[in-house]
């Protein structure tokens, strides 16, 4: 695989994405969905999301541990090609997509979320989805950071 982020670079905005290199808080796999971490005093660090909705970005890069690397990117708006979480959780061109725990992600309208909001507020939406998938880990493009 190539890798894309060999090492360390400032945040990249343009048009199409928002990545930010952020400290990771343990071991965070690629594609994986993220929550805002805590460990890591005085900066930005990110976490393996723990629960149905509390992604806020996906990680472009893994990581081993706290800490290594140093930082890890992570896209917070942008497009990324995503596996689905399959029956009952099927991606579907135009609707809005939320984490499904880590590397899956679904159509917010078939699950449950506590204060889910569309457009403002408390939302737990990572994005829209640009294609649809059905089958457990079908791959499709989410718009992330899309939520309104």
């Amino acid at each position: 695989m190539t890798d894309y982020y060999p090492s360390e670079e400032g945040a990249i905005f343009d048009a199409e994405s928002y990545i930010i290199p952020c400290y990771p808080d343990g071991a965070i796999a690629e594609t994986s969905s993220v929550k805002l971490g805590t460990t890591v005093a005085g900066r930005i660090s990110v976490a393996v999301s723990t629960a149905l909705g509390d992604g806020v970005g996906i990680a472009l890069k893994a990581s081993t541990g706290a800490g290594a690397p140093t930082r890890i990117p992570i896209l917070f708006y942008g497009i990324i090609k995503v596996a689905c979480s399959g029956t009952g959780h099927e991606a579907t061109t135009g609707l809005f997509a939320i984490n499904s725990i880590t590397t899956t992600y679904a159509t917010s309208e078939t699950n449950t979320v506590a204060n889910l909001v569309f457009g403002g507020g408390a939302s737990y939406i990572m994005g829209m989805w640009l294609q649809t998938a059905a089958a457990v880990a079908d791959e499709a493009l989410l718009l992330v950071g899309k939520t309104s």
